[in-house]
């Protein structure tokens, strides 16, 4: 069998089941082979970008690779309600921040990570996944209705408080922000916009999420 062949072979099992897990969680009425495909796209791509000096597994980063593409390729299929739109922004975004952050351990010198190092980690991704879920409901359509229980929370208040926080965001931070909550726009396009590499976008993503973490958290 050629090694491509043996590859794609290898790794069918990891694409299948985030494909069949991401059509369950966001009950989508999308064809499981077109979510298949896509995931096989971030397969190949994450075959090209591996660099196992970095000490990370490859099947650890594939995982990130192939979910993003498959939910870049959900997005991009078909309108979606508000909320679904929004639950796959933060998840999107909330791979990203797991990403970074293990990348980063895993690049950390051998013997440095200590249980209060991996506890605070924790706690820094979850502050920042909570900020990617309340980016992500802000950045939806202000005249739609709110259909939730969180959504009206945000719509009473913490809209005006969160745009009030990106605009004292650094330059650099304050675009990437608006334009993958705001504009509509993939992880990787703002990048490219910015003229920076997706792995550097993502180390200012966290920050600005940590900032506006912390600004809200301070009102």
């Amino acid at each position: 069998m050629p090694d491509d062949d043996r590859f794609i072979e290898e790794h069918r099992p990891l694409v299948r089941g985030l494909a069949h897990r991401i059509r369950a969680e966001f009950d989508l009425n999308v064809d499981l082979d077109d979510l298949i495909a896509c995931g096989f796209r971030g397969l190949v791509e994450a075959r090209s970008r591996f660099d196992p000096s970095r000490g990370v597994q490859f099947n650890t980063f594939a995982y990130y690779r192939v979910r993003g593409a498959i939910l870049d390729g959900v997005r991009s299929m078909a309108y979606l309600p508000r909320r679904t739109h929004a639950l796959l922004k933060a998840s999107e975004a909330a791979s990203d921040v797991t990403e970074d952050l293990g990348e980063r351990r895993a690049a950390a010198p051998a013997g440095a990570t200590r249980k209060e190092d991996a506890a605070e980690a924790l706690d820094e991704a979850l502050g920042r996944m909570t900020a990617a879920w309340v980016m992500a409901a802000v950045g939806q359509d202000a005249n739609a209705t709110p259909d939730s229980a969180e959504e009206r929370l945000v719509a009473v208040g913490q809209a005006a408080r969160v745009r009030a926080a990106v605009a004292k965001l650094p330059e650099r931070e304050r675009a990437l922000v608006e334009g993958f909550y705001f504009g509509e726009r993939r992880f990787d396009e703002v990048a490219a916009e910015l003229g920076i590499s997706k792995s550097w976008a993502s180390r200012l993503h966290g920050k600005a999420l940590s900032l506006l973490r912390d600004a809200l958290e301070s009102e």
